[in-house]
Formats: C-alpha cells, structure tokens, sequence
C-alpha cells in the first residue's frame, strides 16, 4: 500500500515540474478538433504537399474560417477559398519567385486544374451517334473541296437528320451520296467527336431540305485539352507581329487593334475582331484582369470569318506565359475570387473597333452545298464499317482538336433554306 502512495506522488510530483517548466505557448495544441487537423495534414501528404506548404494551407484555411478544412483537398469551393485567402487581394506581377506564397500557389493551382480536370463532365463521353442532342451543331469536311456546317434536327433509332450542309461552293458533278461523310462536332463541356457515316435520302420538311444519314457506333473521341476555359469578355488589344521571335511581355503604348476575348485559358483564346483575319498571324496581347494589365504572344490558329457582320473570330494559341501571368489567368479561369459568378465582373463587351486591319485571307462565299436530284437510298450497315487505320485517326483527331472550340463559343447563323 505504502508503494502505491510513493507512486502517486512521484506522478503528482513529474505533473508540477511540467506545469513549472514547460510554457503553455510552447505546446503546439491545435486550435480545431484534433482529428480534423490530422486529417487535414494527412491529406495534405497525400495530395504532395511539403510540411510547410500544408502549414501554410492551414494558415490560409483558418483565416478563410473554413468549415471543414480537410475539404480544400476535394472541394473546388473550399480550394479557391483558400488560394484567395492567399492571394490576399495582391497582383500577381509583385509576387517574388522564391517566396513560400508564390510557391504554394503555383502548386495549388496546379493542384486546382487537377481536381478540374477529374470532374465526370471531362470524363465521361458519347459512344453512339444516337445518343447526339438534337440542336448539336455539326461541322463537315470534303476532302479538298471545303468546309461545311450543319446541325442535328432529329434523331431516330434509325437514323440521324442534318441540315443540308452549308459552305464552300461544291464542283461540278459532287455528290454527298458518292462515299462517306467525314462529321466532326464539339460537344459542351465534353470532348471533340469524329464519326463517318453515308448518306440514306433528302427530304423537304416544309421549305427545308435535309439529310437522313446512317447512325454510327464507331465514334471516336478526342479528349478535351489540357487546359481548363473559360467564357470571356474582356477587351484586349492585339498588336500584329512579323514573326514570334519578335515576341516579349513588355506592355505596348500605341493602340493596336481593338478586339474582344470570348474564351480564355492559360494556353489560348479565342477573341473577335472587326474584318477578315488571317491564319497563322503571329501577335501580341494585351489585356486586363482584376486590375492587372498582362501580355502574352501566340499565333492565330483558325479563322472564322461572318461576311454578313465582316468580323472574324480568331482562335489563337499561346506561347507558354511566365509563371505569374500563368498564374493571373488561371485565377480569372477559376474565378476564385466569384466576380464573375456573382455577375460582377469589370468587363463589358465593347463595340469592336479596328484601328488597322489584319492582312486579310482570300475571300470565300457562303454557298448551298448541294445540287443533287437523285432519291435513291444507299445501304449502310454501321455494324460493319471500316475501322481507321493508325494514321487517319490521328489526322481525325487532329481534326477535331482543331474545331474543338467552335460549338462552344459562336453563335452560328440560321442554316439558310432551300427554294
């Protein structure tokens, strides 16, 4: 008995030196649940942050008064809360490279577009013309003859109805019915698609003449890029370059042309611009966000020119951007900060105003593109078509990639109706 006594107090006795000795502020107590930190710092290891990084996540998570801090590595909301906090109202262009902010915030938007990117709508995709949404606009490429747009009106068990394609003007003796139809089409917040198929009949519905084609199960997908985009509508000014070895991210003075970005990511865009543009024109731009002016350089990828408005529509790429311009965009694509979701976004859509034009591409008028007069159906079995070889899938994929914005962004004219 006598030794359980000397023990108590021995314990009593370790218990007070502690208390005389060790300060309270020394002891690292969390300020939360326990368990909810250790999660949050497990997770943080799991998702290849440092220990400081996640130090400074917690930091961030706390004076964003989060309510579930170990969600920031799931949660886009919780996540831009927190790279917001970060940010701190500053400019991108005065962050330091070396810095423990600038550092976690490249890896947390890195972190951000992967979490993006593994949302199902970047996932998952179509795998039978049948399941194509009625209104889904269509483009179709005759090889070395043109370019032309359609769009879906029906879709049936048993076949699939398109507009007469609109577009270049078709040679003498062209016949849709004369071998497949090469289909390419973009679908919203999915993927480019590319599907070939024969033509059955043409038909009038009313005034209109349309194409009953052949379903297909032999579809093939082009994964969307690797960048997250967004929908734009930030003035910008365009500065037309000789080459790309010309390019640098001093800001211009002089006026440039007038333009306006209707989708934006950290590797393109695609703007507007009164006139004809041009193909593979080199340039510079020049545009703000949040109150900071950036500027990158890239090349017109494609053109798309309405004669009616006499505006174009440039989908440019762009050369890889610095570090902290990257970074300036992306918070624009992700809205951390939700001006734009909460509808208070600085941008307005400006008149277009060019003040000298972009040299000018040959001029190609929009024509019906079709003069055929036969009715007979064509046999198409989709069970047994031809599968691409290696090389006509990479230039379908190569095609679709290179339509892949242009569903999502323009407003394409009414398909016009034959007399």
């Amino acid at each position: 008995m006598e030794m359980y006594m000397w023990i108590i107090v021995l314990v009593i006795l370790m218990a007070a030196l502690i208390f005389l000795f060790v300060k309270p502020g020394n002891i690292k107590a969390p300020s939360v649940k326990g368990h909810g930190r250790i999660e949050f710092y497990s997770k943080g290891m799991d998702a290849g942050f440092s220990l400081s990084e996640i130090n400074l996540l917690w930091t961030a998570s706390q004076k964003a008064e989060l309510e579930n801090p170990p969600s920031i590595y799931g949660s886009v909301e919780e996540l831009d809360k927190a790279i917001n906090q970060i940010t701190g109202g500053k400019k991108f262009a005065d962050l330091k490279g070396n810095d423990p902010e600038t550092v976690i915030l490249k890896k947390l938007f890195e972190y951000r577009k992967k979490v993006e990117m593994s949302r199902p709508k970047y996932r998952s995709g179509l795998k039978s013309t049948r399941n194509i949404a009625i209104g889904q606009r269509l483009t179709i490429r005759a090889d070395g003859i043109g370019v032309y747009s359609s769009k879906v009106v029906e879709n049936e068990q048993s076949y699939l109805t398109i507009t007469i394609p609109i577009g270049d003007t078709l040679p003498g003796g062209f016949s849709w019915r004369q071998g497949r139809i090469n289909i390419y089409f973009w679908r919203k917040d999915d993927a480019g698609y590319f599907f070939q198929t024969k033509l059955i009949d043409r038909f009038y519905d009313r005034k209109n003449l349309h194409f009953h084609v052949h379903h297909s199960d032999n579809i093939l997908r082009s994964q969307k890029r690797k960048s997250v985009r967004a929908n734009a509508s930030i003035p910008a000014r365009m500065f037309p370059l000789k080459t790309l070895d010309e390019a640098n991210q001093w800001m211009e003075s002089s006026p440039g042309l007038s333009c306006l970005i209707v989708d934006l990511s950290e590797d393109g865009a695609a703007m507007k611009i009164g006139g004809r543009g041009k193909k593979n024109q080199p340039f510079k731009l020049q545009f703000k966000i949040r109150d900071e002016i950036l500027v990158v350089s890239g090349a017109v990828k494609r053109v798309n020119y309405k004669s009616k408005e006499d505006e174009s529509t440039l989908h440019v790429e762009f050369l890889p951007p610095s570090e902290l311009t990257r970074m300036a965009i992306l918070s624009y694509v992700f809205d951390i900060d939700r001006k734009r979701a909460n509808s208070d976004d600085e941008f307005r859509q400006d008149t277009l105003s060019v003040i000298s034009g972009v040299t000018p591409e040959p001029h190609s008028d929009n024509t019906l593109a079709e003069e055929e007069t036969a009715n007979t159906e064509v046999a198409f079995d989709s069970d047994k078509e031809d599968n691409l070889s290696e090389d006509e899938t990479t230039e379908a994929i190569a095609e679709v990639e290179e339509i892949q914005e242009l569903e999502e962004i323009e407003t394409v004219e009414e398909l016009e109706s034959v007399p």
